[in-house]
């Protein structure tokens, strides 16, 4: 059973921004420091999916011998190419070869964007899609060049979309 001050210190966190406290997540949207701008920040990041523990459970399993390397390396090589000429270089070093240092690379999804859905995006191009389409989910993948790992890291919602009733759009079908 869940008591009521629980739910009520959640909600509350996720009002202030901090939805995103671990490292990996942070570092997965672009926030290196607790002062710095970034999405987290953002008035408009909301549904955010962290998938630590699954990359967690998949280490695991490849070191308890569950798994093969063969298994969790098997990045696509389109994926290897976005993550080496579009890619963000991280500070992390991979978690499978622990040689090379992941990249992240970001790839935008919503019926709005058109033509611009499923590209790949840079973290400081994602702000102003924010303030220019209505909703639009962002997945973020991180990548070893080296030994082919790959595995999603976090994905959120950005977007203008306010409340119904709320954007020019339906101001406009209202009037008619």
């Amino acid at each position: 059973m869940c008591s009521a001050d629980v739910s009520s210190r959640y909600i509350l966190r996720i009002r202030r921004g901090g939805i995103l406290r671990n490292r990996e997540s942070r570092q997965a949207v672009g926030l290196k420091s607790e002062k710095s701008r970034s999405l987290t920040l953002m008035w408009s990041q909301r549904r955010v999916v962290d998938y630590g523990l699954a990359k967690r459970a998949t280490v695991q399993s490849l070191r308890s011998g569950r798994a093969t390397r063969r298994d969790v390396c098997d990045a696509h090589p389109y994926l290897l190419r976005a993550a080496r000429y579009h890619g963000e270089p991280t500070q992390r070093r991979c978690p499978i070869c622990e040689h090379q240092n992941v990249t992240h690379v970001t790839y935008v999804y919503g019926d709005q964007l058109g033509r611009a859905a499923g590209r790949v995006k840079a973290t400081s191009d994602l702000v102003q899609m924010a303030r220019e389409y209505p909703e639009f989910r962002v997945y973020v993948v991180e990548v070893c060049q080296g030994c082919a790992w790959n595995h999603l890291t976090v994905s959120f919602v950005l977007g203008t979309d306010g409340p119904p009733g709320d954007s020019e759009t339906d101001r406009r079908i209202v009037e008619r």
